[in-house]
């Protein structure tokens, strides 16, 4: 909700500062239009940047589209993996280390035979394996690779 206000005002300084410059430059009277300031939608989620308890790792899970009917299932991998934190890394994985909340294999985030830049690459969610230490984005990127796999990708889910 913090960030909505600041980018809204932000955007609203902007077009402001717009039309001054414009109005102060300009060699003939015109009609102008009134400046629309664009309202962004608000954040799915007011979560901390580190995630602790398994109750914000639920509410993270469904607000990213998990269904409701996967939830129990999810928390099971979430406290299997990282005790529903999202600072947690496996170094020791020999597919490129596990990452965060649901210990997202390396091997979902480097390139490979079948994709050149990386699977959660190619779908938009990660830049780098890196990204995945965001709850936000761990949770997103875990949700894509349930809806590609199932929970197979996890051992620990049965």
């Amino acid at each position: 909700m913090v960030l909505h206000k600041l980018l809204t005002g932000a955007i609203a300084l902007v077009a402001g500062v717009l039309v001054l410059f414009t109005a102060s430059n300009a060699q003939a009277p015109t009609q102008t239009q009134p400046v629309v300031v664009a309202s962004l939608p608000p954040t799915t989620t007011t979560l901390p940047a580190l995630v602790t308890t398994c109750t914000q790792v639920a509410t993270l899970a469904l607000a990213e589209g998990l269904p409701p009917t996967e939830l129990e299932t999810a928390l099971k991998v979430a406290v299997r993996e990282s005790r529903c934190t999202s600072d947690a890394f496996n170094a020791d994985d020999t597919n490129g280390g596990s990452y965060s909340i649901y210990q997202i294999n390396g091997y979902w985030c480097r390139p490979n035979q079948y994709w050149p830049t990386g699977w959660l690459q190619a779908k938009g969610i990660v830049e780098t394996c890196n990204d995945l230490f965001d709850p936000t984005t761990n949770t997103r990127a875990m949700v894509a690779i349930w809806r590609n796999s199932g929970w197979l990708p996890w051992t620990t889910a049965n």
